[in-house]
């Protein structure tokens, strides 16, 4: 959905002539996967952002001479699309998640002068009236936790407030080096590939953190006690595979919702090759790939198509793949490379992260049978895609291949096969929640699907 990272350096910061800008256009670029879109720097007493991938350091640094970007605390934010709240461009807020329930905002009792703005607006104006004018931390959190699902940071002076609701939907974690002169709020913990002296642990589901350039982290309110309900798509996408969530590794995680799928669907397929596609499904294939082996001695590890994973179906288009439509449109090809020889004649499957829209598995498909192709079977990593907030704010208004079938299907057999004659393949085998659970390795209670998903299942 979104990369937010806080950055706040202890009260000497101007005597060691430091600036917070630093750490978080280094922790920025870290954090690039998760949204290359829009991006935006609040540093001190001033903010800028801009549309497209965040720029390399020398001109943030130029941009934030121009812009007066200097003080000890800061706020980075990276999105996969344009900030859908106008307010945005004008208030000190960061979310990684989306807000529910808001049509009845306007009635809240402390909507003041923010009755007629948008919801993040309304949000922020009422929890900064409970949080800072009424001092009152715990109806503050009570107050966003009923509507934010996901991470929020606030900058008020210098000051950084920071919230993770009750659910953990979203991973958040915090992070102080070892003199405590830097302390730090991110989306995830891979960070810490490159911040080597910043020792990382998770922000507690429910906890209000304060982070002060004097004392440091300041806990404001207990952690809830509320059952856990993470979101799956960070284990399928949103994480780098350098993070680890829980103290799980991501990328292990990924090989293993590979494993488990060749486990249940073994007696399915009949498959000489395996292929990650996009790329990011590299992790999932390979697990897939080692656990299938023993169910089929003919079956064969291999690189059939090679696609960059940053080549994908964003709205906002980066240079790559506004080369690879260009081309297709006018040469009949595009920079999706097919190994034929190993394609040719065979049945093969396309390892796809999602189904969304259905244009990069199309795409796919369409390579793969002019490659020669015998059979297409596609297998997704993650369940059904009807809800476009939980994928990432990016699908929110896109028409999703499954959504049209809600309602109509009674279990993923039926789906997959009203999926499958959608995008020309010959099967599709979605992951069904159980099975994405058991590869994550939590109980499926613990993580958040869209209801209508959770009630669907394979019959067998």
């Amino acid at each position: 959905m979104a990369g937010i990272v806080a950055v706040v350096l202890d009260g000497e910061w101007s005597n060691k002539k430091v600036n917070a800008v630093y750490y978080l256009a280094h922790s920025m670029r870290m954090l690039q996967h998760r949204g290359k879109a829009y991006w935006r720097l609040i540093v001190g007493n001033s903010a800028t952002g801009k549309e497209g991938s965040l720029p390399p350091d020398d001109v943030i640094l130029k941009i934030a001479q121009r812009e007066k970007l200097n003080g000890a605390s800061g706020i980075g934010y990276l999105s996969k699309k344009s900030p859908q709240f106008p307010s945005m461009h004008s208030i000190w807020v960061a979310i990684d998640g989306f807000f529910v329930d808001t049509e009845k905002l306007h009635l809240h009792p402390y909507i003041g002068t923010a009755r007629d703005s948008d919801s993040l607006f309304k949000i922020y104006n009422i929890f900064t009236q409970l949080l800072i004018e009424k001092q009152n931390p715990s109806r503050a959190a009570e107050f966003i936790d009923r509507h934010l699902r996901g991470n929020w940071i606030m900058k008020v002076g210098e000051d950084i407030y920071a919230y993770r609701d009750s659910t953990g939907f979203k991973p958040l974690v915090r992070a102080t080096n070892k003199d405590g002169s830097i302390n730090m709020v991110s989306s995830e913990n891979s960070l810490r590939t490159s911040l080597i002296d910043m020792e990382f642990s998770d922000i507690p589901p429910g906890q209000l953190l304060r982070l002060n350039h004097d004392s440091g982290f300041q806990s404001m309110t207990d952690p809830a006690q509320n059952k856990v309900m993470m979101d799956p798509f960070e284990f399928i996408r949103e994480s780098h595979v350098a993070a680890t969530i829980s103290g799980k590794s991501v990328y292990s995680i990924r090989k293993n919702i590979g494993k488990e799928q060749a486990n249940f669907f073994s007696q399915d397929l009949e498959i000489e090759s395996a292929y990650a596609e996009p790329d990011y499904t590299r992790p999932m294939t390979l697990g897939f790939s080692l656990e299938y082996q023993k169910h089929s001695k003919g079956f064969e590890v291999s690189e059939g198509i090679i696609k960059d994973r940053y080549d994908d179906s964003d709205h906002m288009i980066d240079f790559s793949e506004q080369v690879s439509k260009n081309k297709l449109l006018t040469t009949g090809r595009s920079l999706k490379f097919v190994m034929q020889n190993l394609v040719s004649g065979k049945r093969v499957a396309s390892v796809q992260g999602t189904i969304q829209t259905g244009s990069t598995v199309r795409e796919t498909i369409y390579y793969l049978r002019n490659a020669g192709a015998r059979r297409i079977d596609v297998i997704v990593s993650y369940v059904p895609t009807v809800d476009g907030r939980q994928v990432g704010l990016y699908t929110q208004n896109r028409d999703l291949v499954a959504n049209k079938y809600v309602g109509e299907v009674s279990s993923i057999e039926q789906l997959n096969e009203h999926v499958a004659k959608e995008i020309g393949s010959d099967s599709v085998l979605y992951n069904s929640p159980a099975v994405l659970a058991k590869g994550i390795g939590v109980q499926e209670e613990s993580l958040w699907f869209p209801e209508w998903v959770r009630f669907l299942d394979y019959r067998k």
